[in-house]
């Protein structure tokens, strides 16, 4: 979903949840070993998106990637893993990612959104999920337009695996608009 925080107009609905085997059956990961897997799966997936890009929209920059987006992503992939809301909009109907960014930045220029959910059972293998997110959204006209989107120029993943389900959340923002732009 796409954002204009000056009016918060959804230019792009929806949620896309995939429905896979993560992988193949093996034991549990430690701990430490699943944040390095989260981790893995986000850089793959922020990389198979600049690549999308690069392909589709060759005179986009690359999007930056944005520790505090990367932060808000991991929040609402969490958020997401623990029982809210698989939309953009949670229950009382506000937009969390919205409001985290406007709450961080302040008056921002777009604001997208994807969320991408995966279930299955077996061990979580980052590429296989970081390629089904980027497909599933390269697939999905309104991801797509959020990815392809010259109005952003940065963002951030944020992977969050409980038990055999996996979800990532891409935030997009785009540069706040000039004063010349708003007179």
């Amino acid at each position: 979903m796409k954002f204009n925080n000056t009016k918060w107009i959804a230019a792009a609905i929806g949620a896309l949840m995939l429905t896979a085997p993560l992988a193949q059956a093996a034991a549990l990961p430690s701990p430490r070993a699943a944040a390095a897997d989260e981790l893995r799966a986000q850089t793959l997936i922020a990389d198979g998106i600049n690549a999308e890009r690069k392909r589709r929209a060759p005179k986009a920059p690359a999007l930056k990637t944005d520790a505090d987006l990367t932060a808000i992503a991991r929040a609402r992939s969490d958020a997401i893993a623990h029982g809210a809301p698989f939309a953009h909009e949670d229950r009382p109907g506000h937009f969390p990612a919205v409001e985290m960014v406007t709450a961080k930045f302040g008056r921002s220029g777009a604001i997208g959104e994807n969320l991408f959910g995966a279930g299955g059972t077996g061990r979580f293998d980052p590429a296989a999920f970081a390629k089904q997110a980027v497909a599933g959204w390269m697939a999905s006209n309104e991801h797509r337009s959020n990815i392809l989107d010259l109005g952003f120029d940065a963002s951030g993943v944020g992977v969050v695996v409980v038990g055999d389900a996996a979800y990532a959340t891409q935030v997009f923002r785009g540069p706040p608009p000039s004063a010349a732009a708003t007179k």
